[in-house]
């Protein structure tokens, strides 16, 4: 199994950052939220110390240019290389933005895990014909960082959105939006609402 732990409170020392921006898009869609996280979060005074993203090896990759690969992840706006690992980056770094007002402060460490299940952005042929749709999934659990205890979860989350496609596509593509834009501004909306954080504002950047 692949896996990712970034510390938080290590990536400010290291000076790490990302430089992308994402703009603002509705997208925030067809999310079932477990019910209570936030109002936990607040009450037991939360604080993030790391984030997990793993992607399990046993995930099926297809560089088929169909236009619904039979996969469990299909990536493409970023070059040819491990898919594991660039579908890894780009979830870690929409919730370390989304999750960063709970890293520096707070009376309980928790450790944020989501294993990914499915991740099926489109494909060439879909995007640029009749579009489809986002299908992001993982497993979610939140953990005590010093006990190990499951504080919430493991559960499955559904963040799956409808995909543009054709025309609609290359005109977001004009203003500088693309799929990686979209995918990152619905997992920030869902973290953010999860944790009771605000989701108000005209743009992710991070």
């Amino acid at each position: 199994m692949k896996r990712i732990t970034l510390f938080l409170l290590g990536l400010a020392a290291l000076g790490v950052s990302a430089c992308s921006t994402v703009p603002a898009v509705d997208v925030t869609q067809n999310i079932t939220l477990p019910t209570g996280l936030a109002a936990q979060a607040e009450a037991a005074d939360w604080e993030v110390q790391s984030i997990d993203i793993s992607v399990p090896d046993s995930l099926t990759v297809s560089e088929a240019n169909s236009i619904k690969p039979r996969s469990d992840i299909v990536w493409r706006e970023d070059p040819i290389g491990n898919r594991h690992e660039q579908v890894q980056a780009l979830i870690f770094d929409a919730m370390e933005f989304a999750l960063r007002p709970l890293t520096d402060e707070g009376t309980t460490p928790i450790t944020v895990e989501m294993e990914v299940t499915r991740f099926h952005a489109l494909t060439e042929r879909a995007r640029y014909t009749i579009g489809g749709e986002h299908e992001i999934e993982f497993i979610f659990t939140v953990r005590n960082a010093e006990t190990g205890e499951a504080l919430t979860g493991p559960i499955p989350v559904d963040l799956t959105f409808r995909a543009l496609g054709g025309a609609r596509a290359i005109a977001a593509e004009r203003q500088g939006i693309f799929q990686r834009d979209r995918i990152q501004s619905q997992i920030i909306g869902w973290a953010r609402q999860e944790f009771g954080l605000d989701v108000q504002g005209t743009q992710y950047t991070f």
